[in-house]
């Protein structure tokens, strides 16, 4: 099947830009919400807990969605590394956070943050995936 007419493929790209873009907007509220709890709302430390699953909630999609138009609609590998890093790499901020381990937990996030944003920026890009699903950028 061509894959610019490939249904699977448009879908998997809306899919990706949703997700990537949701799981971009978690990590931006992350340093807010921790910042708050520091700033003395104490509150929002179950926020930022909460926020963080959230955050590893959407990035399965986007990690699926990457997945399909890589190995489907023949797609750039990049952004499914990209998901599949963030995934891995969010597991492990989430149980830096729940053992307190700010030394590694906060530059992480730092990172986390840097490779959702990646995410987006292929996902919304003209080239490459846009070409492979047939959806205008």
């Amino acid at each position: 099947m061509d894959p610019v007419r490939n249904p699977i493929s448009r879908g998997a790209l809306v899919l990706l830009r949703a997700g990537a873009v949701v799981a971009a907007a978690l990590a931006c509220l992350q340093p807010v919400l921790a910042g708050a709890f520091l700033q003395g709302h104490y509150s929002m430390l179950a926020a930022h807990r909460m926020s963080g699953m959230l955050f590893a909630l959407a990035l399965l999609p986007t990690l699926l969605a990457a997945l399909v138009l890589w190995r489907g609609g023949r797609g750039p590998g990049r952004p499914a590394l990209f998901a599949a890093l963030a995934l891995v790499l969010c597991a492990a901020q989430i149980v830096l956070g729940f053992t307190r381990d700010l030394v590694v937990h906060v530059p992480l996030g730092a990172v986390l943050l840097y490779l959702v944003v990646r995410i987006v920026l292929l996902s919304w890009a003209k080239q490459p995936v846009a070409r492979y699903a047939g959806v205008p950028a």
